[in-house]
C-alpha cells in the first residue's frame, strides 16, 4: 500500500491511521503544486490528495472514504464502529460533518482567489469564513467536553481528521483558545506516537 500525500493537508489522517494501525506502507510526500503533474492526475485525475494506492493496482481516493476503508480492514483496530448501524452511522454522519462542512468553511480563508476576483475582498471573505467556522467549532468544542475522544473514550479514525483542521485554526484571528476543550484534545493528540511519527514523516 502506498499513500500520496502534501505536507498539511487532510491526508496526515489517514497517515496517522496507518501508524495507529501498525500495517507496512510505503509514503510518498509531495510538494504543492506536483498534485498537477500528468504523473499523479494519472493516479488520481481530481488532484487531490490523499491517494491511497493498494497493493493490487486499486486506487483510493477521499480521505473519509479511505479511513473507513482502513477501520473495515482492520477491525480488531477498533477504529471503526463495527457492525451495529447506529454506532457506524454516528461515525459516518460524524466524517461527513467535518469533512463537509468543518473542512470546506475553511476553503475560503485558504484559497481566496476561487470565489473572488478582486483581490482587495480577500481579506473581508477570510474574516466571514472564520465567522462561518466559530459555531462549528464551538459545537465540536462541547462534543468533547468530558470526553477524551470525539466520540467519547473510544479512538476512532474520525480523530486524526478533526486533528488536521484544529491545526489549521491557528490561522483564525484568536486561533484556537476560544475553545479550551479543542485545545486540550490537540494537546493531548500531538503527544500521541503515531501523530508525531507522521508529523516527523511528512515534514
Amino acid at each position: 500500500m502506498k499513500l500520496f500525500t502534501i505536507p498539511g493537508t487532510c491526508a496526515l489522517s489517514v497517515h496517522v491511521v496507518l501508524e495507529w494501525l501498525g500495517v507496512p506502507y510505503a509514503i510518498e510526500v509531495m510538494s504543492r503544486g506536483s498534485n498537477r503533474t500528468e504523473n499523479y492526475l494519472a493516479i488520481n485525475p481530481s488532484g487531490q490528495v490523499p491517494a491511497f494506492l493498494l497493493d493490487d493496482g486499486r486506487v483510493l481516493t477521499e480521505a473519509a472514504a479511505i479511513l473507513v476503508y482502513l477501520s473495515d480492514l482492520h477491525p480488531e483496530a477498533g477504529l471503526g464502529n463495527g457492525n451495529d448501524p447506529f454506532a457506524r452511522y454516528e461515525l459516518g454522519q460524524l466524517l461527513s460533518y467535518l469533512t463537509g462542512e468543518v473542512h470546506v468553511a475553511f476553503k475560503p480563508y485558504f484559497q481566496p482567489a476561487r470565489f473572488l476576483a478582486d483581490e482587495s475582498l480577500f481579506k473581508a471573505l477570510q474574516d466571514q469564513a472564520f465567522a462561518v467556522l466559530d459555531p462549528m467549532l464551538r459545537r465540536l468544542d462541547g462534543m468533547l467536553a468530558g470526553a477524551r475522544f470525539i466520540l467519547n473514550d473510544r479512538r476512532s479514525v474520525a480523530d486524526p481528521y478533526l486533528y488536521v483542521l484544529l491545526r489549521w485554526v491557528d490561522n483564525a484571528p484568536r486561533g484556537i483558545s476560544p475553545y479550551p476543550e479543542l485545545a486540550r484534545y490537540r494537546r493531548d493528540l500531538e503527544n500521541d506516537g503515531a501523530v508525531l511519527r507522521a508529523l516527523k514523516a511528512q515534514a
